[in-house]
């Protein structure tokens, strides 16, 4: 009998060999209400005319019945994937423009099913910061009396003072970069830098905003109030003078006028463009399959497949070797399919990626996988479900007794030994 508490800590501990992971793929199938019947069926069907096997099990073979199954059941979940059906698949779009130097689209990760259809766009203007520029002042002199001076800055909703004081010694450069770096290192939203003349040797202290666009219900983004700050050093700096005001981005969208306070848009909630630069004619935004994400499975399809061939190297049991000629089988007799689709197979058995680029691409891939047109899914489908289905004939066993072939008498209790083994991951 199987001791049912090496199976379970081997759930609990085991893991395939070659990095082959036995769940995280197969638990991502999901399963009709009828799958488990139609199994059992199988199981029964397949008892029918099956002799009925004496099995010693050590605690090794128990974890080596158990990998291959769950091995066999995460590659065809691999191939599920790829052809569409686990899940969305080749539905896995990017977004792309035709000018990405005019816009940048993607696709949100929670973006939903509701994409919004290919369309053009044209950037008359982009959204801009506000930016006040002070007076050059001579940089090496001292404009101000000695004493404490303060400035009050409103950004948005907030506001902020800063004080500074002011030396015999001080330079109106110097000034100018302590109130910057006060500024700067309070984060308000907004970013002060200097600005040298070399030509004359004057310097202007400059006040960029971190936001974009018309804020609401006001004409600029920040500003400055002098009537509640004692010697207030605003005006005798000059920043309170504008000038670039704030402004939206106008843009085309299928001939249709738009305007944003920020240089990001959103469309249904499912993509985001980043406005770049403004465009002389209308560029095109649509849909490619994410060729990034598709390598992504190819790579994990490749994986299972190995993990499944070492596998049936790893135990010294006659039936490992059976278990290497099924699976390696599917491969060789659909090798031309394979390399077509940029995938090779080694001498040893193994799935590898060519190093032709060219080889890969969305159709090719959508072709090798195809349910409907694809032998190689189809053969690949059919030796996996029968490794899945019998896990424990690719292990050494005793023949007990043979089966009455003139009837048609299944016999319940075989397949008690290992339906564990195929129904736990069933939901």
């Amino acid at each position: 009998m199987v001791n049912l508490n090496n199976v379970y800590n081997y759930y609990s501990t085991q893991v395939l060999p070659s990095g082959g992971n036995q769940k995280a793929h197969s638990s991502n199938k999901s399963h009709k209400k009828d799958d488990l019947k139609t199994v059992y069926q199988n199981i029964v069907k397949q008892n029918t005319n099956s002799p009925l096997y004496k099995f010693t099990f050590s605690d090794n073979l128990q974890a080596y019945a158990i990998g291959i199954k769950e091995a066999a059941m995460a590659l065809d979940n691999e191939s599920d994937i790829l052809s569409g059906e686990a899940t969305n698949g080749f539905s896995e779009m990017k977004a792309v423009s035709s000018n990405e130097n005019v816009a940048y689209a993607r696709l949100r990760e929670d973006a939903s099913e509701d994409l919004p259809d290919d369309l053009t766009l044209q950037v008359n203007s982009l959204a801009s910061e506000q930016t006040n520029i002070g007076y050059y002042m001579p940089s090496g002199e001292l404009s101000f009396e000695p004493g404490n001076y303060s400035c009050g800055i409103t950004v948005n909703d907030n506001a902020y003072t800063f004080h500074m004081n002011i030396y015999d010694n001080d330079t109106n450069i110097e000034i100018q970069r302590k109130l910057a770096s006060a500024i700067n290192d309070n984060d308000i939203g907004v970013h002060a830098s200097i600005r040298n003349n070399r030509m004359d040797g004057t310097s202007a202290l400059v006040l960029r905003s971190d936001d974009v666009g018309i804020p609401e219900n006001r004409e600029l983004i920040f500003s400055f109030d002098e009537t509640y700050i004692d010697n207030d050093i605003t005006s005798a700096l000059g920043i309170n003078r504008v000038d670039t005001s704030p402004s939206n981005a106008e843009f085309l969208i299928n001939d249709t006028p738009h305007t944003s306070v920020s240089n990001r848009i959103s469309l249904n909630h499912s993509m985001d463009i980043d406005l770049i630069s403004v465009s002389d004619e209308p560029i095109h935004v649509g849909y490619v399959p994410d060729e990034d994400k598709l390598s992504d499975k190819i790579s994990d399809f490749i994986n299972s497949y190995n993990a499944l061939v070492d596998l049936s190297k790893s135990e010294n049991q006659h039936g490992a070797s059976r278990l290497y000629h099924d699976i390696t089988t599917v491969a060789k007799r659909h090798s031309d399919e394979l390399s077509a689709a940029g995938i090779i197979i080694n001498d040893d058995g193994h799935l590898m990626r060519t190093d032709a680029d060219d080889l890969f691409s969305s159709s090719r891939i959508q072709t090798l996988f195809n349910d409907k047109i694809s032998d190689f899914k189809k053969d690949l489908q059919k030796t996996t479900g029968k490794i899945t289905l019998n896990p424990l004939d690719y292990v050494d066993k005793i023949v007990v007794t043979y089966p009455n072939t003139k009837g048609t008498y299944p016999n319940p209790y075989n397949p008690s030994k290992y339906s564990g083994l195929l129904f736990n991951d069933y939901r």
